[in-house]
């Protein structure tokens, strides 16, 4: 990160890099896109008329119209756009960003240039504030949306594929296709006695088979919708995947929609984290399929960054906890994707708990005092006490891959509750980013002070509603 402010024929300069761990095209949409740009930039967009020339019309953040607007001077999609800005207050400011590639992702250049005036200082930190802004809007692009239906968690996606329907059709039901971009193997049974045709379109209520180590139910679905090129929608499991296709200038608009169980560890709420960045790889996989190119690289430093952006947006491993005359009992869980034997091992590195004996490190945090360790069972459970109460550690199988940990506390109901959320919390986000690679040290205290924080306006919420 380079950040400068210099004098400049009278008035001022200031440039600033960034990078991101996203390809110019996906950083592009977060620069051109209405939505996006207005997520970031000091003001909403009203109207954007993307070509040389074209004008760029801003409001306030109320929605009231104003007089501000800007002038494209250069446009190079992917690559660079340039402004001029017209301020009545402040005068004319010439803006400029440009994206280089950089391995998988790019490097950022902007730079902003105006007549002197007083206010360079604060619009150097105000920018600084915004290419923040920008960082969080460009890792929510692509991000499925979450709903819950009936009790069950729904992911959405949506994605501009240039292709015509038709096309994206095949890579959605031929077998040899699906294979290519799908997370397991995919095809529809045929009845017995005949011989599948390779353009054979999928019948409703036929049933289907998923291969590649997939076992009892996980192996087993059925075709739910079937309308070329438009709709085709199946059950896998105790889930739903939805596949619409839209025409539109230049492709389509593919609509994806995953419906989960709702019930368990293989589809609950907390299983989006898990969830959603595998269909971001698959359909990154599937635009690849289709434009005839290699997929992305995707790395476990990859998934860490989209797992914790699923978390953090949807509130994925908020704790709770619930009171029991002069009690009161935590619970925080996460979903990991590794098996029990590997969180074992990073949670004791080398040194397993022994009843009597001082609970080792990583099953512990600062804001407690831990005493002895009461119970084990050997890559599965520890117990230990506390000051006021117990904690108990329990690492369950999760189907059809990883494990789902989960950490109770009880302490006195005069403890701080909000506080002990907030450090358990930060403890295992900080247990999920050391699975995958990332440790990180020392410990993040302003993390478990703004969790603390939002822990204790949650409660109080819900506690005046209970009134």
């Amino acid at each position: 990160m380079t950040d400068t402010q210099r004098r400049i024929d009278g008035g001022w300069q200031l440039r600033f890099e960034r990078r991101y761990a996203h390809p110019p095209a996906k950083v592009w949409r977060a620069l051109t896109d209405p939505e996006h740009l207005s997520a970031w930039y000091p003001f909403p967009v009203a109207e954007l008329d993307l070509r040389v020339g074209g004008i760029i019309r801003f409001r306030e953040p109320d929605g009231t119209p104003t007089d501000l607007h800007a002038e494209i001077t250069e446009l190079e999609p992917h690559r660079r756009l340039a402004f001029t800005e017209f301020d009545e207050e402040t005068g004319e400011h010439r803006l400029r960003l440009t994206l280089e590639p950089d391995g998988s992702g790019c490097v950022l250049t902007f730079e902003h240039t105006f007549a002197d005036n007083p206010w360079a200082e604060q619009t150097f930190t105000g920018w600084q504030g915004c290419l923040d802004a920008l960082q969080a809007t460009v890792r929510r692009i692509d991000l499925g949306a979450l709903d819950d239906i009936d009790g069950r968690p729904v992911l959405r996606f949506e994605r501009s594929l240039a292709h015509p329907p038709e096309r994206v059709w095949r890579a959605l039901t031929d077998p040899a296709e699906v294979a290519q971009w799908f997370p397991v193997g995919v095809d529809t049974v045929p009845e017995v006695g005949t011989v599948p045709e390779v353009d054979t379109v999928p019948e409703v209520g036929a049933p289907m088979r998923f291969t590649t180590d997939m076992r009892g139910e996980f192996a087993e679905g059925q075709v739910l919708e079937c309308e070329p090129p438009k709709v085709y929608a199946f059950r896998w499991a105790r889930s739903v995947l939805r596949f619409e296709l839209v025409a539109e200038a230049g492709g389509c608009l593919l609509r994806f929609s995953h419906t989960l169980n709702g019930t368990d560890t293989t589809g609950d709420r907390p299983s989006v984290a898990r969830q959603g960045p595998g269909w971001e790889q698959c359909l990154d996989g599937l635009a690849a399929v289709l434009d005839g190119t290699a997929p992305p690289d995707r790395d476990r430093l990859w998934f860490l960054g989209r797992a914790e952006t699923y978390v953090e947006e949807y509130r994925l491993a908020d704790g709770t906890w619930s009171r029991n005359g002069d009690t009161v009992e935590m619970r925080v869980e996460r979903d990991l994707v590794q098996n029990p034997e590997v969180v074992w091992s990073t949670l004791t590195e080398g040194d397993p708990p022994v009843v009597g004996a001082a609970a080792p490190v990583r099953f512990t945090h600062g804001y407690l005092e831990p005493g002895a360790v009461t119970g084990v069972e050997p890559g599965r459970a520890v117990d230990y006490a506390v000051a006021g109460g117990a904690v108990r550690f329990e690492l369950r199988d999760q189907e059809p891959i990883g494990t789902r940990l989960v950490v109770t506390q009880t302490l006195p109901v005069s403890a701080d509750a909000a506080l002990a959320l907030a450090a358990w919390h930060t403890h295992l986000e900080l247990l999920f980013a050391a699975l995958h690679g990332d440790v990180r040290c020392p410990w993040p205290e302003e993390r478990t002070e703004q969790l603390r924080r939002r822990y204790a306006e949650r409660d109080g919420r819900q506690a005046s509603a209970g009134e």
